[in-house]
This record gives structure tokens, sequence and C-alpha cells, in this order.
């Protein structure tokens, strides 16, 4: 099984992505790994993430990159922490003897 990552962070993207994402998730030799963050996460935008787990996606991780401030700087540093992680946390999945 192929595995198949894919990063959504706006609700403008994730409508081109939905139909890509649904054939993924149709085929017998992909596995879907959906990484949500940015606005999907945040309440001021709508918490849209919400609409991607109704529209019947399984997420693989959250990873919240929003800070307080619209510090362009720090959502990077978040973000860079936060993939690293959820990467690492991912790849553990598959593979027991990481730690």
């Amino acid at each position: 099984m192929n595995k198949v990552a894919v990063v959504t962070g706006s609700r403008a993207e994730y409508g081109l992505l939905y139909w890509t994402l649904k054939e993924i998730e149709k085929s017998p030799i992909l596995d879907l790994q959906l990484y949500v963050t940015g606005m999907h996460l945040s309440e001021k935008y709508g918490m849209t993430v919400e609409e991607i787990e109704n529209d019947g996606f399984s997420i693989c991780e959250k990873i919240d990159i929003l800070s307080d401030s619209d510090d362009m700087a720090n959502s990077i540093g978040l973000g860079v922490i936060g993939f690293a992680k959820a990467f690492k946390k991912t790849y553990a999945r598959y593979h027991s003897y990481i730690r």
C-alpha cells in the first residue's frame, strides 16, 4: 500500500483537493494520510476541520500553526515543529521500532 500524504490549511484549497482526496480513498493501492492545519483549526475562520470530518475523511493529524498574534515567523516555526512531530508520530505507527 502506497501512502499519500496531503496537507490542507484552508477552505479554498480543500475545495480544490476534495475530489482528489475521494479518489485516493477509493484506491485499493493508496492509503490517504490527511494532515489538517492552518485556518481549518481556527474558530476565527469557522473551524472548517468539522466540514472535513463531516465529509467522511479520516484525519491523520491536526497541526495547529496559528498563534494569537498574526506573526508569520512564529507560525512558520510552529509549523516546522508541528509537522516534524506529526510525521514522526505517523511514521512510528507504521514502523514500531522508532522511539
